[in-house]
């Protein structure tokens, strides 16, 4: 087994996803009487699960992004170019597929329901950008890092331009990508952001990961 894996980013990894599947569960089932905004756990638990897709899709772009430029190492990049991009394309398809309304076309009733964008069509398409952008930048490391780190901030200041985007005038399958007012749950602005710095990250753990202290001080960012 390699000794350069790296345990802590599966352990962020699968807390994300837990503390995701929880959030839900909880969230469906609390009545309205236990939330209160005055409690602590309430507040505790609103907190976490506020969190949770943040941590998801970070780790999700220092994940791939890591792997990617390990891959250029063993001039293997191109096939993990390759599956990066089959993988966009599977969980953007795999996202239209969920939201399927079977009974309702059964029935010869069909919505715009099923153009709605959720979290795995975001993650797809921020997967394509990644590899899109490690492309444009010549697969060179250094400058694919400042490129993530700077779309990734310019995402989150100019949020409030965005904010209540509708895009009235654009066709439906697009705008849901760039507005919540048909129904996306998540859009590609500012989630990408999140994807962005994820790749950011992953480049310094490529670069830093020997250096001492390095580990130590990258698992205190993330728990702050």
């Amino acid at each position: 087994m390699s000794t350069n894996r790296l345990y802590f980013i599966d352990a962020v990894r699968a807390f994300a996803i837990l503390m995701m599947l929880q959030g839900h569960f909880i969230d469906t089932l609390l009545a309205v009487e236990y939330r209160d905004p005055a409690s602590t756990a309430f507040n505790t638990w609103s907190y976490f699960r506020g969190i949770t897709a943040p941590i998801f899709f970070t780790i999700s772009g220092l994940i791939f992004t890591y792997l990617l430029i390990k891959a250029k190492l063993r001039n293997q990049d191109k096939m993990r170019i390759r599956k990066g991009f089959m993988r966009g394309l599977l969980l953007i398809g795999i996202g239209y597929a969920l939201r399927i309304p079977v009974f309702q076309w059964l029935e010869g009733v069909f919505t715009s329901y099923v153009l709605v964008v959720d979290v795995l069509q975001c993650i797809g398409l921020s997967l394509i950008f990644i590899v899109v952008f490690y492309k444009l930048t010549f697969k060179k490391t250094f400058l694919f890092s400042m490129l993530m780190l700077v779309l990734g901030t310019l995402i989150f200041l100019f949020e409030p331009w965005y904010r209540d985007l509708t895009l009235e005038q654009v066709p439906l399958v697009i705008a849901n990508y760039m507005s919540k007012s048909n129904g996306s749950i998540f859009t590609i602005l500012p989630w990408f952001g999140y994807m962005a710095y994820g790749a950011f990250i992953a480049t310094l753990f490529y670069g830093y990961l020997e250096r001492p202290r390095f580990k130590v001080s990258i698992v205190s960012g993330f728990l702050v």
